[in-house]
């Protein structure tokens, strides 16, 4: 019975009777390790297993837990670093609303080390770094991306439409975010293998495997390493214009802002070379491989491109690549019935919120008339991800290409997910018929 119940990832109520032993058993002692204490003292919480670990695709994981107990308590993993049980949102409504609450809800910083601002930063410091970051985020400055990231989109898709197959998950959807975003930063796209090997490797944190444990700690050391020499190559310039680029701007700000400090410059960077592309490449080939399952939409789009970009936001808010995101609470509260205390551990599931059938009307569907910009793929509130708009440049640049390019593709073998954050494809081969 227990084993049966891990495999579900979820337990109703207390835990199955004869699981324990003695005065709560492992269960109970399982929990304990993490947060929080004083909830399991006045209630029996639901248990969760991470989304990656129930055996179940995310979207069954969580349609359960909405249903079952949409405030759950899950217990700590071993695998991205968490290693402290979590209460988890299910629900659109709660998710946002707690979102919207950073005086409740925070940030804190989640590895050891130095902290990586506008993540790991709460107001009003975090209005500071957003407001240095967001020219470089909006649409003027994003569309001025736009040749390089057609042309860079053109070359990866060549090699798959001249032979008529190949793995576009690997082939496009990884290589093409981290180049964007090394250009963006003013660093030679030529680095991307490096960057986007140890940010995969960085996702080891806490594996119980000696070797994966090993590659996370080289994989941190390179990508700080390599935060630090960016800012260091724009210090040896000697002239912060900012409207250079971003770390340049950043610079320029110290003299007259404290709070922005080379530390946290450093920071920054660090938080960009994984931010900027990691989930950005699950999205992309979770785009690629919905429209290629799906003949009658490939159809719809090839023949009208304008409707690229409403499609792709039903895409992500059935595909969410970033499943859950967490946060501190930094006040005691209530959600859902539950009791959640001051620094208790709380994950906000975006991607169940955005299957939630409370905030939209046939949820399991997709439906490209939906009113745009309801879905939380992105995150929502003062953190919402900042470069949204890039991401959804680079998706809709690729469907372009491989769409006008193409009479037809589609799958082409077994397809690989990665369950767990970001969530996304490792494999996807297609077979493609050129025009």
């Amino acid at each position: 019975m227990l084993r049966s119940a891990m495999r579900a990832g979820i337990w109703q109520g207390r835990p199955p009777a004869g699981t324990g032993s003695g005065n709560g058993g492992p269960w109970l002692m399982e929990v304990r390790r993490g947060n929080p204490p004083r909830a399991l003292q006045t209630q029996a919480p639901d248990v969760s297993t991470a989304p990656g670990a129930s055996g179940l695709p995310p979207e069954v994981h969580f349609a359960q837990l909405r249903a079952q107990c949409p405030v759950a308590l899950q217990a700590g993993s071993g695998t991205n670093g968490a290693g402290r049980a979590a209460w988890v949102l299910t629900r659109y409504d709660d998710i946002v609303a707690a979102a919207n609450d950073p005086e409740t809800f925070g940030q804190s910083q989640r590895f050891a080390g130095e902290r990586r601002p506008p993540l790991e930063s709460n107001p009003p410091e975090h209005r500071i770094w957003r407001r240095m970051l967001q020219p470089y985020f909006l649409p003027k400055a994003i569309n001025q991306m736009e040749p390089f990231t057609r042309a860079l989109a053109r070359d990866l898709l060549a090699p798959i439409l001249a032979t008529g197959s190949g793995d576009a998950a690997h082939g496009v959807a990884r290589p093409l975010p981290p180049q964007i975003l090394l250009r963006w930063l003013g660093q030679p796209s030529e680095d991307w293998e490096t960057i986007k090997l140890a940010c995969e490797h960085a996702y080891f944190q806490g594996s119980p495997d000696p070797a994966e444990r090993a590659a996370f700690e080289e994989a941190e050391a390179l990508l700080w390493r390599y935060a630090r020499d960016t800012v260091a190559s724009r210090i040896e310039r000697g002239t912060h214009e900012a409207d250079d680029d971003p770390v340049s701007a950043m610079l320029a700000a110290m003299p007259t802002e404290p709070a922005v400090t080379r530390p946290l410059i450093d920071g920054v960077v660090r938080l960009l070379l994984a931010a900027g592309h990691d989930s950005t490449t699950s999205a992309l080939g979770m785009c690629i491989g919905f429209v290629a399952g799906d003949g009658d939409l490939q159809q719809s789009l090839r023949s009208d491109p304008t409707r690229i970009p409403a499609a792709i936001e039903e895409m992500l808010r059935l595909r969410t690549p970033v499943l859950q995101m967490p946060r501190t609470v930094m006040a005691d509260t209530v959600v859902g019935g539950r009791e959640l205390a001051a620094g208790d551990s709380v994950l906000l599931a975006f991607a169940s919120g955005n299957r939630d059938a409370s905030a939209f009307e046939n949820a399991e569907c997709f439906d490209m008339g939906r009113r745009s910009g309801q879905h939380i793929a992105f995150g929502v509130g003062i953190h919402r991800c900042i470069g949204n708009i890039l991401a959804r440049q680079e998706i809709r640049v690729v469907l372009e290409e491989l769409l006008a390019a193409t009479c037809s593709f589609r799958p082409d073998g077994d397809i690989e997910h990665e369950f767990w954050h970001p969530y996304g494809l490792r494999r996807l081969p297609l077979s493609l018929v050129p025009r």
